[in-house]
């Protein structure tokens, strides 16, 4: 195989000085001559700073979209008037009107934004990929496809609904992660992980068929976890032997410090201008 991966943190809640900070996700993905956007932010942080590290967006061969919420899908309609004829991979459900409510019960609307949902649907047929289950997008880049939600301590990582009222609990079904099979082993980038990283890791391994892992990279959504979820998050990442651990956006300081205090070196906070090659 041989290859060379290169993959640039465009947009997360921590950046290096010249760059614009968001609450957000989106990462520049160069593999197997692709260029592969996966996610967008909310919207501004990403077009100053694809442009300042060098990502021309209109050269992206895929837009991928990890779950239908604003801090990861604000700058669709941005990417897609300076490339109209990318290939867009995302569930269905990504649609979806989604509301975060807190204790003091006033929603949040956390969608898509009505701007960016109509450039997606105003593609041409075939250009959206509605991804329903795993799939390979090329011969060593795979999507995971809705995450079986099987390990008893994780959850979607909030007070999530489909109403404003708060009466349908939303299960995030369209969250997804992305894998590259490399040949030192899986490479798998999470936007927010709502099915949990232990759900969503095992799944990749399992539908990818590769156990060994040499990254992981993105937010893992543990800013709200227990303790408990914490402490088995960190053991299953030593029993699977990580290389290399990047956690952004969502993952939570107090997660990153107990995964650096169990993983040493191996865990590097992630940020917006950090460039991580194999």
């Amino acid at each position: 195989m041989n290859e060379k991966i290169q993959i640039s943190i465009l947009v997360d809640n921590n950046t290096k000085p010249d760059l614009k900070k968001e609450h957000g996700f989106s990462v520049w993905i160069g593999v197997s001559g692709h260029r592969i956007l996966f996610d967008t932010g909310q919207g501004q942080a990403l077009i100053y700073n694809s442009a300042s590290l060098g990502c021309d967006l209109s050269l992206a061969d895929a837009l991928i979209l990890s779950h239908g919420h604003y801090d990861h899908t604000g700058s669709v309609s941005h990417v897609l008037n300076h490339n109209p004829i990318m290939k867009v991979y995302c569930h269905s459900d990504v649609l979806l009107p989604r509301y975060s409510i807190q204790d003091i019960a006033v929603p949040k609307d956390i969608s898509m934004s009505a701007v960016d949902k109509t450039a997606i649907l105003d593609l041409p047929i075939g250009q959206v990929c509605w991804i329903a289950h795993p799939e390979r997008i090329y011969p060593n880049i795979g999507l995971s496809g809705p995450i079986p939600r099987i390990h008893s301590l994780e959850n979607t990582g909030g007070p999530f609904f489909l109403d404003q009222e708060g009466t349908r609990p939303d299960p995030i079904e369209d969250d997804m992660a992305m894998w590259i099979q490399s040949e030192r082993g899986l490479i798998i980038i999470t936007g927010c992980c709502h099915s949990g990283l232990i759900n969503t890791v095992n799944h990749v391994r399992r539908v990818s068929g590769e156990e060994k892992i040499s990254a992981i990279i993105g937010g893992f959504h543990l800013s709200h976890a227990s303790y408990q979820r914490l402490e088995a998050t960190c053991q299953a990442l030593q029993e699977w032997n990580v290389d290399t651990i990047i956690p952004c956006h969502c993952t939570g300081d107090e997660a990153v410090v107990l995964m650096q205090n169990k993983l040493g070196g191996k865990v590097v906070q992630g940020y917006a201008g950090l460039v991580w090659k194999q």
